[in-house]
């Protein structure tokens, strides 16, 4: 089966949340990936040699989170639009109890708030259709997007005030999105459709919901440069990593697959672009889930073609990636040899440091998702860790500089 009408599924319009969430004053930062990017100088690629180790950063520290849910959960994506406003997004139960609950929380300067729309919110959300808000993308404090999945996906929208919540598949079952971005007035999707191949969405506020190209494969990230309008996704098929960039003026896209080095069993997870002639798209080839066997994976692109770039971590998987107001790239992910402890890899003038940061008695680290603070060079990190069973999971929330 295919990908329904765009128009198919009716907007709903959620509850507005409650009033000790505070929605912040509007910001004129944007912290989309696209907008951060403009921000930033470009970084030209050269030639990777092995990283430098460092000791345990002392400059990632533990932030207390919020509490979601009774037993559990884990925080999937972050994103910050400046130092008084960020979201996270996740699941407030246990993955294996396999039930509605999904989560929101937002920094308001001080501290990590619940802010789960009051329909989704423990333990109400027990009886919705989503079991976990799996990314988020926000502009200001008045322009956020989630996308939720379970037996149906659901796109939410924070406009400072209330909820606005979307069904782009309408009532279909066995889609998913796992990536949103916002750019130029537009809203990306990444995801799959019911019959297992990438889907890209695009949204605005006049035509809804559309179907802007479908692959081969599954699609896992997109990610946006606002001043040239290009697109960027990423995913895997079965010949390994899928790329794919989409040029043009909104609405008159057009679509094509990159050519990538040949990686079997590749699998692409986040994609970074800094300029047309600087992209960085990072994952993992083998199972993600066996750190012992998985070997971390990421490729540039120079405006020309995509190579692979050598790293000094050997095994585990990489899951996250920025850059500082500096130009520096950020890669996070979990390193077999370290796996209670998050990685962090720093790109600083062509050379990759190493290091990691506090180590999280309570268990392994299962996943890191990565975003700089504009108007700083801080960042957040966040993620979930268990004991070796997927019945209990912790939340983590770290903070750099």
């Amino acid at each position: 089966m295919g990908i329904p009408h765009a128009s198919a599924g009716a907007p709903i319009v959620g509850a507005a949340i409650p009033p000790h969430v505070s929605a912040g004053p509007r910001r004129r930062r944007k912290l989309t990936r696209a907008a951060l990017a403009l921000a930033l100088p470009i970084v030209v690629a050269s030639a990777m040699t092995g990283g430098v180790a460092e000791a345990a950063a002392p400059q990632w520290r533990v932030v207390p989170g919020t509490t979601l849910g009774p037993d559990g959960g884990g925080l999937m994506e972050v994103a910050a639009t400046g130092p008084r406003d960020a979201w996270a997004v996740g699941y407030a139960c246990t993955v294996e109890k396999h039930v509605p609950c999904p989560a929101i929380a937002r920094w308001n300067g001080v501290q990590w708030k619940n802010a789960t729309m009051p329909a989704y919110r423990f333990p109400a959300g027990y009886d919705s259709d989503i079991y976990t808000f799996d990314a988020v993308s926000a502009t200001s404090g008045d322009d956020v997007w989630v996308v939720g999945n379970g037996r149906t996906v659901r796109v939410g929208h924070w406009n400072g005030g209330s909820w606005s919540m979307y069904r782009p598949f309408g009532v279909s079952e066995n889609y998913q999105l796992s990536d949103v971005e916002v750019a130029q007035g537009r809203v990306w999707f990444a995801g799959t459709t019911n019959d297992n191949r990438g889907v890209i969405l695009s949204w605005n506020g006049r035509t809804g919901f559309t179907s802007e190209s479908i692959h081969n494969g599954t699609l896992a990230a997109v990610s946006a440069r606002s001043r040239t309008g290009e697109i960027w996704a990423v995913g895997h098929s079965t010949d390994g990593p899928l790329v794919v960039r989409g040029t043009g003026k909104a609405g008159a896209m057009g679509w094509s697959e990159i050519s990538v080095p040949r990686t079997p069993e590749g699998a692409l997870t986040q994609v970074w672009p800094i300029s047309a002639a600087d992209v960085w798209a990072i994952g993992h080839i083998g199972a993600g889930r066996d750190l012992a066997s998985a070997k971390p994976l990421m490729l540039h692109f120079d405006g020309r073609s995509w190579t692979r770039v050598p790293l000094p971590v050997k095994k585990g998987r990489l899951t996250g990636i920025t850059a500082d107001a500096s130009g520096d790239i950020w890669v996070t992910g979990i390193e077999a040899s370290h796996p209670k402890q998050a990685l962090f890899l720093r790109q600083s003038r062509g050379r990759w440091t190493t290091t990691y940061g506090p180590d999280f008695r309570f268990g392994e680290v299962r996943a890191v998702s990565i975003t700089g603070i504009p108007g700083s060079n801080g960042m957040w990190a966040v993620g979930r860790n268990g004991d070796g069973g997927m019945d209990r999971e912790k939340t983590s929330i770290l903070r750099y500089g």
